[in-house]
C-alpha cells in the first residue's frame, strides 16, 4: 500500500483505482474522504470510511460546499457503467478543469488522473512525457485542458497506462492489428499517486518498465470499434528516478 502522510486526503472517484488510493491513504495515516456518485456505492465505502460522500462533482455548488482541512485532492473519475449518459469529455474538461482550479485556489497538493491514451504516436515508437500529444480528436484534447489546469494549479499529472489487478484479470488478447499494450498494476499506480502528492508543477508516466505485445500480424479492428487505440511504447523513467518502481504487476 502507498504511504502519503498526514491530514485530510479528498479523492473524487473512488472506482477502481481511487479505491487503492483511500485505502493506501489511509493506511499512511491520512484522514480520507473519498466521493462517489452512487448511493450504494457510498453506503459500502461507509462501512470503511465513515466520510465518504455521495455527491456529483461536476457540479458547480460541490466545490461550494466543501469542508474546511482538506490538504490534498485526487481527481480519478471516469465514467461508471451505473451512470449510461456519462461523458468521458465533459468529466475531463469540466470537472477535472473545476477541481484543478479548487485545488489551486486552496494552495493544496492536486493530483489529476491522466492517460498516456493521449499522445499521438502511432508506429510503435517510444515515448516520454516530452513527446507530442494527440490534437485531432476531442478526447484528447479534453485530457490535454484538465493537465493544462492541473499544472497551472502547480497539481501534478500522472499519465497511467491501462490498469488491471485485483478483480480486473488480464485476459489472452489475440484481437485487432499487432501492436504494443502498456500496462499497469492498480497498486503500483496508487503508490505512484501517493508519490506525486510530494511533487508540484510535473508530468509523470505511470506504467511497467516494458510493454507487451498485443494483436495479430495482419489483423484489424472491426468499423466503428472503441478499442482502437494507438501504438506506441511508453517511458517511465522520470517517475523512477524519485525511487518508484515496479513491485505488484505481472511486469516486475
Amino acid at each position: 500500500m502507498a504511504s502519503f502522510g498526514h491530514p485530510t486526503l479528498m479523492v473524487v472517484g473512488a472506482g477502481f483505482l481511487g479505491r487503492e488510493v483511500v485505502r493506501g491513504a489511509h493506511a499512511g495515516g491520512w484522514e480520507v474522504i473519498p466521493v462517489v456518485r452512487s448511493p450504494g456505492s457510498v453506503a459500502v465505502l461507509r462501512e470503511e470510511f465513515p466520510q465518504s460522500l455521495a455527491a456529483d462533482a461536476l457540479e458547480p455548488t460541490f466545490w461550494k460546499s466543501l469542508p474546511t482541512g482538506i490538504a490534498g485532492l485526487v481527481w480519478a473519475a471516469a465514467p461508471s457503467r451505473a451512470f449510461p449518459t456519462d461523458n468521458f469529455e465533459v468529466m475531463q474538461s469540466r470537472g477535472a478543469v473545476a477541481a484543478a482550479k479548487w485545488a489551486g485556489r486552496q494552495g493544496i497538493p492536486f493530483v489529476y488522473i491522466s492517460s498516456t491514451s493521449v499522445y499521438a504516436e502511432n508506429d510503435g515508437g517510444w515515448v516520454d512525457e516530452d513527446a507530442p500529444v494527440a490534437t485531432e480528436d476531442s478526447r484528447s484534447r479534453a485530457i490535454v485542458k484538465a493537465e493544462e489546469a492541473c499544472l497551472r494549479a502547480k497539481g501534478t499529472v500522472l499519465r497511467c497506462a491501462g490498469l488491471y489487478g485485483k478483480e480486473r484479470v488480464l485476459k489472452p488478447d489475440g484481437e485487432g492489428p499487432e501492436r504494443w499494450l502498456n500496462l499497469i498494476h492498480v497498486e503500483d499506480a496508487a503508490r505512484a499517486v501517493g508519490m506525486a502528492l510530494r511533487q508540484r508543477g510535473k508530468i509523470f508516466n505511470v506504467c511497467e518498465d516494458e510493454p507487451r505485445r498485443r494483436g495479430r500480424p495482419g489483423g484489424s479492428w472491426p468499423e466503428g470499434s472503441r478499442r482502437a487505440r494507438r501504438n506506441k511504447r511508453v517511458r517511465n523513467g522520470r517517475l523512477r528516478s524519485l525511487g518508484w518502481e515496479v513491485v505488484s504487476g505481472l511486469g516486475r
